[in-house]
C-alpha cells in the first residue's frame, strides 16, 4: 500500500513516497547521506540502485550538483519518480528504469565525480531467496549485479580519482577490500556502525578514489542508537 512520509534531514523536510508492504525509507540510506563528504567541486553524482529516491532527495539538501539515479524495478522507481516531482527536485535529479550493469551504454563514462550505492549485501543463494518477493530479493540480494560487478561500474562511471561512497556488511569486509584493490580502487576512510553499542559491527561505510593513493583513515566507531538526529 502507497505511503507518503516525512524525513527530516538537513533542517529540511522530504516528502518520500514508500509502500508498506514492500519499499519504504531505509536507516542505511540515510546514513550513507550523513557519512558522504561532498565538496563544491562534485557537479556531477551518481547514485547505483536508488530505490525509492532516498539518497538523490537527501544529497539534494546537501549538494547542488546534478543528480543521477538508476534504479532497475519499475514499480520502485516511480515512487522515485513521485518523490522528486513532489519536492520540486526535477530540475537537479534525474532517474532512470534501467539495469545499473548497462549504465556505460546510457550515461557518459568517466564523467561522473562521486558514485555512492546502498546495494544488496548478500551473495545470491537460491534456496534463500524461494520465499522472498521480488522486491526483497532485489534489495537484500546479488540478483541483479554482484559485488564485483557493481565495483566495475562504478569505476567505469568515476572521473580519475573520483569517490566511491557506499555501504556495505561487515561480515563481507575481506571481499569489499580484496576486490577495490584488484580494480585499483584506493580505500580512503571507513567507518564501521553498531546497533547497539554492545554488539558486533553489522554494516560499514566505505569511501575509495579510483587510481587514489594510499592512505587509510578510520573514523570513530557510529552508534546508531547515540546518533542524532538532523
Amino acid at each position: 500500500m502507497e505511503k507518503v512520509e516525512e524525513i527530516r534531514y538537513q533542517k529540511q523536510i522530504i516528502q518520500m513516497y514508500g509502500n508498506t508492504k514492500w519499499f519504504s525509507t531505509t536507516t542505511d540510506s540515510v546514513l550513507l547521506c550523513d557519512f558522504a563528504s561532498l565538496h563544491l567541486r562534485d557537479k556531477k553524482i551518481l547514485d547505483l540502485g536508488s530505490g525509492i529516491g532516498t539518497i538523490p532527495l537527501l544529497l539534494s539538501l546537501k549538494t547542488k550538483a546534478e543528480i543521477t539515479g538508476i534504479e532497475i524495478q519499475e514499480d520502485v522507481n516511480a515512487l522515485a519518480e513521485k518523490s522528486v516531482l513532489a519536492n520540486h527536485k526535477e530540475a537537479q535529479i534525474h532517474l532512470f528504469n534501467k539495469d545499473m550493469k548497462q549504465a556505460p551504454f546510457f550515461l557518459p563514462t568517466e564523467s561522473f565525480d562521486v558514485v555512492l550505492s546502498n546495494p544488496p549485501y548478500f551473495p545470491y543463494q537460491e534456496e534463500k531467496v524461494t520465499n522472498l518477493d521480488s522486491h526483497q530479493k532485489y534489495a537484500r540480494h546479488e540478483v541483479a549485479i554482484t559485488l564485483e560487478e557493481l565495483i566495475q561500474v562504478a569505476k567505469q562511471m568515476l572521473k580519475d580519482h573520483g569517490r566511491f561512497i557506499f555501504i556495505y556488511r561487515t561480515e563481507r569486509l575481506l571481499d569489499v577490500f580484496e576486490t577495490l584493490h584488484r580494480m585499483k580502487m584506493e580505500i580512503k576512510k571507513i567507518q564501521f556502525v553498531y546497533h547497539p553499542r554492545t554488539s558486533a559491527s553489522k554494516l560499514f561505510l566505505i569511501e575509495a578514489t579510483k587510481y587514489g593513493k594510499r592512505e587509510l583513515k578510520i573514523l570513530p566507531p557510529l552508534y546508531i542508537d547515540e546518533r542524532e538526529a538532523d
